[in-house]
């Protein structure tokens, strides 16, 4: 049975920074090393690692498209 706690939430947060990440890496062509470097700076991953705010249950391409006009802008 799916249990929502600390573990579970934290686990989600992980899995879904990995592949914000890495599809912006893919996306954009700069290297996964200084996206992941930018992303943990980011205010989409204050947000998201933020379990107040929920967005791990936001859709991945909205937070993808957050991150990335950060990124670029």
């Amino acid at each position: 049975m799916f249990v929502l706690n600390e573990q579970t939430i934290s686990t989600a947060i992980d899995i879904i920074s990995g592949y914000i990440v890495s599809t912006t890496a893919d996306e954009t062509g700069i290297p996964i090393e200084k996206v992941t470097e930018i992303f943990l700076t980011s205010k989409t991953y204050a947000l998201l690692s933020d379990a107040e705010t929920g967005y791990y249950w936001d859709s991945m391409s909205e937070l993808i498209d957050m991150f990335k006009i950060e990124l670029i802008g």
